[in-house]
C-alpha cells in the first residue's frame, strides 16, 4: 500500500517527562513567522537545526515529545546531558532503549529554543525515511504547538506560527471546535457513520498518521464495515501495524460532512498500548487535515477550520498492491548542451560562430524497490515480488519519479493499465498489470 501506508506515532505514556521551561521565540521580535515544509504523502517535512547539524524533521500534532531517531551511535550529532530510559512503542509490546538530551538548542527558520529536551533512539532499524524517499530525522510536536497559534495551510506548503499577544487574524470564515488535552495531545470528539450506523467518537488529531482516519475496534460501538480488506498500515517503532481497511459512510467534522472516507482499522494488539486515554476510540490522520486550512491553539483548546480547494477530493486506496519504498541511488548518465563561440573565417574577418555541443554528466538519482506486496494484489498476481528493483514506469525512467508521482499513479483510475520493468537477480523483467479497487 502506498497511499496512506506511512504511520509515525510515538507514545510516552507512563514516562515522567520535565519540560523545560524554556520556550520557542520568535526572532527580532515579529508577530509571526512563516515556515515552509515538504508535503510527503500527507505528511509535513521540515528543515531544522539541531546543536549546529542540519536535520529533516516530521511535524506530527500526535507526540508530546520532540524525538530524533535513526541516527547511529557514530554519527557526530553532540548532545546534552543524556540519560538512558526506555520508551514504549507502536507496532509491539516491548519497550525501546532511548536517550533523553536536554538543553539543546534548535532552529526552525526564524524559530529557536535554547534548552529543548530530545528523546533519542540509536537503532539502525528504526528507520522511516526509505518510505517517504527523503532522509527524516525527528519529530516534533507539542514542544511547538503550545508556543503559538499555529497556522497550516496545505495546498502551498506552509506554517504560521503567531505570537498569541499579537495575533490579529480574521477567523469569520473559520468554524471553532473545542479540543480536548490527554497528556498533551489534542482530541476532537466527532461522529461517524458506518452503515447506517452513527456514533460519537474521540479522536487524537495526529497529523503524522498519513491516512485519513483509523477507528478501534475494541467497543460496540465501531465495527468494521461488511466490506473490507487486510493490509499493511503503517511502520511502528517496534514492527509493522496490520489491520483491515474499508470505507465509512460519511465523518462529520463541526458542521462538515465528508462522504466516503477510507478508515483503517489496525489490529487489538498493534494499538493495545495506546488507548491510554479511555474516551479514545482512533485517531484522525492527514488525509483529512490536508482538505482543511487548520488553526490549532493549544493555549484555548480549540481549532479553527475551513475548508481548502482539497476538500471534496475523492478518497482513494492505492490499488496496485504495492509497498514501495526508497533503496538507495542509481548513477545517471545525462547529457547537457552548452554553447560555444567558435571563430569562422579569416582574421580579417573576425566571425564569431555560436555552435551547440554536448557534454556527458553522471548524476545520483534515487531508486525504488518493492517493501511489500498486498495479498491477492493485481501487482502480486502479475508476478512481481519483494525486493524488485524499479526501472522503469509505464515507459518511464523510475528514478525521474518521487512517491508522490507513484502515489498518484497507483491510486489514479480502476482499470489503468500499469506496466513494470524491474531488476530482479540481475535480469531486467517486464509485468503489467490493471489497478483494481480492492474494495470490489
Amino acid at each position: 500500500m502506498l497511499k496512506c501506508k506511512l504511520l509515525i506515532l510515538l507514545l510516552f505514556g507512563g514516562l515522567s517527562i520535565c519540560l523545560s521551561q524554556e520556550n520557542f521565540v520568535i526572532k527580532n521580535g515579529r508577530s509571526s513567522a512563516k515556515v515552509k515544509f515538504d508535503l510527503v504523502n500527507n505528511l509535513i517535512i521540515v528543515p531544522v537545526s539541531l546543536n549546529g547539524v542540519e536535520l529533516n524533521f516530521l511535524v506530527d500534532t500526535g507526540v508530546k515529545t520532540t524525538v530524533l531517531l535513526n541516527l547511529n551511535e557514530q554519527d557526530s550529532m553532540e548532545l546534552n546531558s543524556a540519560e538512558k530510559i526506555h520508551l514504549r512503542g507502536l507496532g509491539g509490546e516491548e519497550l525501546i532503549e532511548a536517550f533523553r538530551s536536554q538543553d539543546n538548542e534548535i532552529r526552525l527558520g526564524n524559530l529557536k529554543h535554547t534548552a529543548l529536551t530530545v528523546y533519542v533512539i540509536y537503532d539502525e532499524k528504526i528507520n522511516f525515511s526509505p518510505r517517504l524517499g527523503l532522509p527524516v530525522h525527528g519529530i516534533i510536536g507539542y514542544d511547538l504547538f503550545k508556543d503559538f497559534i499555529v497556522e497550516i495551510n496545505y495546498p502551498k506548503n506552509f506554517l504560521r506560527l503567531h505570537d498569541r499577544k499579537k495575533f490579529q487574524k480574521n477567523l469569520r470564515k473559520y468554524e471553532r471546535l473545542p479540543l480536548e488535552f490527554f497528556q498533551e495531545k489534542p482530541y476532537l470528539t466527532v461522529s461517524v457513520n458506518i452503515e447506517g450506523e452513527e456514533s460519537q467518537a474521540t479522536l487524537l488529531l495526529d497529523n503524522g498518521l498519513s491516512d485519513a482516519l483509523w477507528l478501534f475496534t475494541d467497543n460496540e460501538e465501531i465495527k468494521v464495515p461488511q466490506h473490507s480488506f487486510p493490509d499493511f498500515l503503517g511502520l511502528g517503532l517496534l514492527g509493522d501495524v496490520v489491520g483491515l481497511r474499508s470505507r465509512i459512510s460519511s465523518l462529520q467534522i463541526g458542521s462538515q460532512i465528508i462522504p466516503g472516507v477510507t478508515t483503517s482499522f489496525p489490529d487489538n494488539l498493534s494499538v493495545e498500548g495506546l488507548q491510554t486515554y479511555h474516551a479514545r476510540k482512533g485517531s484522525i490522520g492527514s488525509e483529512i487535515f490536508k482538505r482543511f486550512h487548520m488553526i490549532f491553539d493549544y493555549n484555548e483548546e480549540v481549532v479553527y477550520l475551513r475548508k481548502n480547494k482539497w476538500f471534496d477530493d475523492a478518497f482513494n486506496y492505492d490499488m496496485s498492491g504495492i509497498v514501495l519504498e526508497h533503496s538507495g541511488f542509481v548513477m545517471v548518465e545525462t547529457y547537457e548542451k552548452s554553447l560555444n563561440a567558435v571563430s569562422a573565417g579569416s582574421e580579417e574577418d573576425n566571425l564569431l560562430v555560436i555552435e551547440p555541443s554536448f557534454y556527458k554528466k553522471f548524476e545520483l538519482r534515487p531508486a525504488f524497490r518493492i517493501a511489500s506486496l498486498r495479498e491477492g494484489s493485481p501487482a502480486l498476481l502479475a508476478g512481481l515480488l519483494e525486493g524488485d528493483e524499479i526501472v522503469k514506469v509505464n515507459r518511464k525512467n523510475a528514478y525521474k519519479l518521487g512517491i508522490e508521482d507513484f502515489i498518484s499513479l497507483f491510486t489514479s483510475e480502476e482499470g489503468k493499465t500499469i506496466s513494470l520493468k524491474v531488476l530482479r537477480a540481475g535480469r531486467n523483467l517486464n509485468f503489467s498489470f490493471k489497478l483494481k479497487d480492492p474494495l470490489k
